[in-house]
This record gives C-alpha cells, sequence and structure tokens, in this order.
C-alpha cells in the first residue's frame, strides 16, 4: 500500500514538473512568434515608364531606395518614371515622408529649366505631389512637414511618380538685328543650333514607420 502511495506521488510530481515545463516552453515559442511576425519592412519593386526624348534607367538601392538617371532628354519634352514600392514585412506601416535625395548630372546652364514633380499614390488616392526646379531639390530634399502620409497594409504598394519636364528653349533675338529691327532678307542664314541634350540623377527615399493606431 506505502509503495502505491509513492508511486501515485511520484508520478503527480512529474506530471506538475512535465506541466509547468510545457507552460514555459509553450510561453517562450509565443513570444518568438510574435518577435517574428512584427516586422516592419518597404521594399522598392519595379518600376514602369514614359519617355518623350533620352532614355530612363533606375537601379535598386537600400529596400526604401531607388536611384533614378534620365540621360540626353531634350528641350520641350517630358519623361516619367513610376517606382512601385511593396509593404514586405508583417504588420502595416505608416508612410511619413518622401524624399528627393543627391540630385546631380545637369548643367548650371538649363538649371532654371528643368522641373522635378514627385507624387505619391496609395491605389486612386493622391496623398502627395510637390514640384520643385531641380537644382532647389538639394536643400529640400523633404517633401514633407506631417506626421504620416498615408497607412499602408500588409503587401499593400504605393506608386511614385517622378516628371522631369524640360522647358523649351526661347530665343526672343534671333529673327532681329541689333537694332531690334527684322533681319533683313539678305542676311546670312545662321548656322543650325547645336542639339541640346541634358542628364538628370536622383535617389528617391521612402521613410516609413510601425504603424500607429490613433
Amino acid at each position: 500500500m506505502k509503495k502505491a502511495k509513492v508511486l501515485v506521488l511520484i508520478l503527480t510530481i512529474i506530471l506538475l514538473l512535465s506541466g509547468v515545463a510545457y507552460a514555459r516552453w509553450t510561453e517562450q515559442i509565443n513570444i518568438l512568434v510574435l518577435t517574428k511576425t512584427a516586422e516592419t519592412e518597404l521594399t522598392y519593386v519595379d518600376y514602369t515608364h514614359r519617355t518623350e526624348s533620352g532614355t530612363v534607367s533606375v537601379s535598386k538601392g537600400e529596400k526604401a531606395q531607388a536611384t533614378v538617371s534620365f540621360q540626353n532628354i531634350e528641350p520641350g519634352t517630358g519623361n516619367s518614371v513610376t517606382l512601385n514600392f511593396k509593404n514586405t514585412g508583417t504588420i502595416p506601416i505608416d508612410i511619413d515622408d518622401i524624399k528627393v535625395l543627391y540630385v546631380s548630372g545637369y548643367s548650371n546652364e538649363h538649371k532654371h529649366d528643368i522641373t522635378l514633380t514627385v507624387t505619391g499614390y496609395y491605389g486612386t488616392n493622391r496623398f502627395l505631389q510637390e514640384s520643385e526646379r531641380i537644382f532647389h531639390w538639394r536643400t529640400n530634399s523633404s517633401s514633407s512637414s506631417r506626421d504620416e502620409l498615408v497607412e499602408l497594409p500588409v503587401n499593400g504598394t504605393i506608386k511614385i511618380i517622378c516628371d522631369v519636364d524640360f522647358d523649351e528653349e526661347k530665343d526672343k533675338d534671333k529673327d532681329k538685328d541689333n537694332y531690334g529691327q527684322s533681319k533683313k532678307e539678305d542676311t546670312q542664314p545662321e548656322p543650325e543650333p547645336k542639339q541640346i541634350m541634358e542628364h538628370v540623377s536622383f535617389v528617391i527615399e521612402v521613410s516609413y514607420a510601425r504603424f500607429n493606431e490613433h
């Protein structure tokens, strides 16, 4: 009889210890799962483009960065690239800002003639639009001072459209002489104007943070 009681007691202790161990193991698993699922990540995916002159290329930088390069664009033309960024994390995120960094490649001669317009879309909702002469973006890298622009769910995608417009060349005096009069018919024809082409490169960076419910 005593042996039976001792055996029951031992079995009871083993079961209690097993329950405690299982509870601790379950708690650890839950903590690990929670840690793993709470990831914030925005990733550049791909791009589309529209060109009226020259060419455009895009290279992937950091996860939320892309470098855009327009080559050999001509006066009187507009070119555009649409960048797609996707929430590849495991929780919703807030899109806080779209920045234009490291604008380069253009000449001082035509820097006042080239405009960069950045527009952000989530679906059909436009959440941002900023337009500046390209040389202004050097000191105005942040395009928004608001706390958040849009909430982006998991697997949600935003589109950032970058339009580069090169104003047409205007030569008001080409048909007048030094006295402001129209040139005579016997005036020697002027040589063909040289072809003007410009280059513009910049980095688009998206700032984001963990979704904050209000």
